[in-house]
């Protein structure tokens, strides 16, 4: 029995040693597959520890800008996930009454969520990615870089990135204790209905918005529909709800502004839940990417494209450093810190544009929206930012991040 015992010990030794040479991820959704993708191509080992194998979008739609758009395509997803969207190139705004502008933009793919996952999924696998189910995180041992799941099975790593999302348990446990989210004040509903609308489209209100968008060539579109409410909505990304209190929620609007929705389509509320910024995305031996760094409200359509950003660029630089991830760590900080925080803070500014009630200032937006070409160029310098071209600006003017933290 004892021999037996020292045996098991001693297998679970060497797989637990065989996983020392590889990046460990946690969270298996747009971050941690984009990170898994760009690291296997990159010739850096890595896996992706998850929770769960079910599909999670319950009927999710997303927009990608170029910034997210060009990282996909040099992962090699990106034809195949053009083919099975649809790419805008033009928006309208509306109000209540009347037209308010149209305006160019840059391509502007918009999909469902789970035909990108899907993508990323079977590009990971296809490097030869790997993903363990079922696994739960429960904690870190930072000085020996070993990560401890619910189901007691522990890895030894080379390093650790937090891809689990707003209510990341490793920055509650090392970046952020006791500091859980708040509401941002905002609601949302979304739907998959059909229409023929052929270009993003959005309908301002006072104290709210919709936006609509085709996801795929076939009439399928997607809306969100925003409200600012005082009470706190549950952040659940899956409670569902009726068409009639969504009607009821938007009763100021034209109720054919929303797509067909068809009996068998699923429509869901969720409350829109912020983090405070962060003053460090890294700590010894782990690094935070996407929402489990820098959540954000929805507005500019960038919550998935920073999160690719991260990815990409936490990816390139592990490669470009050579595996010196405490190298990669503070350039990384120091070149997404001040992009997420930005985008955080525009997109909590563009929700108090787009529901402005006091009819001086909603002329005042409407005219500028009308008469100058602000709504195209404030996108475009989002969109035009390459994340490899800020690396390299930051490295060659031998920039380095700041010293690793807490992250307090």
């Amino acid at each position: 029995m004892i021999v037996l015992c020292a045996n098991v010990s001693k297998t679970l030794k060497i797989f637990m040693n065989h996983l020392s040479n590889r990046v460990g991820i946690i969270g298996g959704g747009i971050a941690g597959l984009t990170l898994g993708c760009t690291l296997l191509k990159e010739g850096i080992p890595a896996v992706i520890f998850e929770q769960s194998s079910e599909e999670k979008s319950h009927g999710a739609a997303i927009s990608l800008s170029l910034n997210a758009l060009r990282l996909l395509d040099r992962i090699n997803i990106f034809s195949n996930l053009k083919d099975q969207s649809f790419v805008n190139t033009k928006a309208s705004i509306n109000g209540p009454q009347q037209a308010i502008c149209e305006f160019k933009t840059h391509e502007v793919l918009t999909t469902r969520r789970q035909t990108l996952m899907t993508l990323l999924l079977k590009q990971y696998m296809s490097l030869g990615g790997e993903i363990f189910y079922n696994h739960t995180f429960k904690s870190f041992d930072q000085s020996n870089c070993e990560a401890t799941f619910e189901n007691n099975e522990k890895y030894s790593l080379s390093h650790l990135v937090a891809c689990d999302g707003i209510r990341s348990s490793i920055r509650e446990q090392f970046f952020t204790p006791n500091q859980k989210p708040r509401y941002s004040g905002y609601s949302a509903w979304r739907g998959i209905g059909k229409s023929n609308l052929q270009n993003v489209h959005f309908a301002l209100g006072p104290g709210s918005h919709i936006v609509s968008y085709p996801i795929n060539n076939e009439g399928d579109v997607s809306f969100v529909a925003c409200t600012k409410e005082e009470y706190e909505f549950t952040e659940s990304w899956k409670e569902e709800g009726s068409y009639n209190d969504l009607l009821d929620d938007f009763s100021t609007y034209d109720p054919k502004i929303f797509p067909a929705i068809e009996d068998s389509m699923k429509l869901y509320k969720w409350g829109i839940y912020i983090r405070p910024p962060l003053k460090s995305m890294i700590a010894h031996n782990l690094t935070l990417v996407g929402d489990a760094a820098h959540p954000m409200v929805p507005f500019l359509g960038q919550g998935a494209c920073m999160a690719i950003e991260d990815a990409y660029a936490f990816g390139a630089l592990c490669k470009i450093t050579n595996g010196d991830f405490t190298e990669a760590q503070k350039v990384f900080n120091a070149v997404r810190m001040s992009r997420t925080k930005k985008i955080q803070r525009s997109s909590m500014m563009q929700g108090k544009i787009y529901h402005m009630k006091n009819p001086v200032l909603v002329a005042a937006r409407n005219a500028a929206m009308r008469y100058t070409n602000i709504p195209g160029n404030d996108l475009k310098s989002i969109h035009d930012y390459d994340v490899e071209d800020a690396i390299k600006i930051h490295m060659m003017k031998g920039g380095k991040g700041g010293n690793i933290s807490s992250g307090y």
